[in-house]
């Protein structure tokens, strides 16, 4: 394993404890927890503060640049929690825009954070009007990337932001393995899906349906501008994407190290004992123990269509 705190491998120079890395691949950033046993009081003498940079490699597994988001010494043991994404992006801020581009509005909430900025399979769209009030940059960003049927991940001082129909839709070159020995968990409540979306604002009316799906809808108020009617109902469509993802997710832990396997991936999964699970599934968590050498992972069926 290495440890760099503010550039420089450390991991010699501590006993490591517990060193958990969560990533992320939907609308969350990634998080790192580490236990030291620090009997030469060396982090004392180096006096880490919020929003110096921390990372760990260990194999495939590399957490990219992170930021220290807290320092706990416990009892000759320090906890260190860190995050991908830099320490101000609680902050609130307010803005509108006048004819703004969908890209433009990601762009600059990274620029506000001095991360860079990417796209995958993302349709720039053209808004006649957006504000955000009083929000925090991710939070915002978060509600329109749902609108357009995206999401957005941060690794490594890079905010990525994907089409999830786009990232779906490729075959993936990857299959998982679920043995019956495994620990696994399934949640299956695809009988529950919405079959259309109807969503109001006050002065426009969505709606979006997929066909084959028992009636049930889905009706929402929103308060965000909806400029015409195409720009309504495709909000329609992407609400009702974001509802129906949820109903079908599992997970599955590893008594061994998976490093390889990162959030925001297609996978195939392959079952024996629920053959109705052998589909390409999206990686929405990925939980990597990097002490004890073991790895859970979380999924979701991918949707068809929409």
């Amino acid at each position: 394993m290495q440890l760099f705190f503010e550039g420089t491998d450390i991991y010699k120079k501590v006993s490591v404890n517990t060193c958990i890395y969560d990533s992320y691949g939907e609308q969350q950033s990634d998080t790192l927890r580490i236990v030291f046993n620090d009997g030469n009081d060396l982090w004392d003498s180096w006096k880490p503060q919020k929003g110096n940079r921390i990372s760990v490699i260990l194999g495939a597994c590399d957490t990219g640049e992170m930021y220290i988001t807290s320092v706990s010494p416990e009892n000759g043991k320090m906890c260190i929690r860190a995050s991908s994404v830099p320490q101000n992006y609680n902050d609130k801020s307010c803005k509108s825009w006048q004819n703004v581009h969908f890209k433009q509005l990601c762009e600059e909430i990274a620029e506000r954070h001095s991360i860079s900025c990417e796209f995958y399979a993302v349709t720039d769209q053209v808004y006649e009007y957006v504000n955000q009030q009083n929000k925090e940059d991710f939070v915002f960003l978060s509600e329109r990337c749902i609108l357009e049927g995206c999401s957005f991940l941060v690794y490594d001082n890079k905010m990525i932001v994907y089409s999830e129909q786009g990232i779906e839709s490729v075959s993936a070159d990857v299959t998982l393995k679920i043995q019956n020995d495994k620990h696994f968990e399934y949640k299956d409540e695809s009988n529950d899906i919405y079959s259309s979306c109807i969503l109001k604002n006050g002065k426009l009316s969505g709606s979006y349906t997929v066909a084959g799906v028992p009636e049930k809808v889905l009706t929402k108020v929103i308060s965000v501008k909806m400029s015409s009617q195409a720009e309504a109902d495709r909000y329609a469509k992407n609400m009702l994407r974001y509802e129906n993802k949820k109903m079908s997710s599992g997970a599955v832990s590893y008594d061994l190290f998976l490093g390889a396997y990162a959030a925001g991936s297609v996978v195939n999964l392959e079952t024996p004992s629920v053959s109705s699970w052998n589909v390409p599934v999206f990686l929405t968590h990925v939980r990597h123990d990097m002490v004890r050498a073991r790895t859970k992972l979380f999924f979701r069926k991918t949707l068809e269509g929409y």
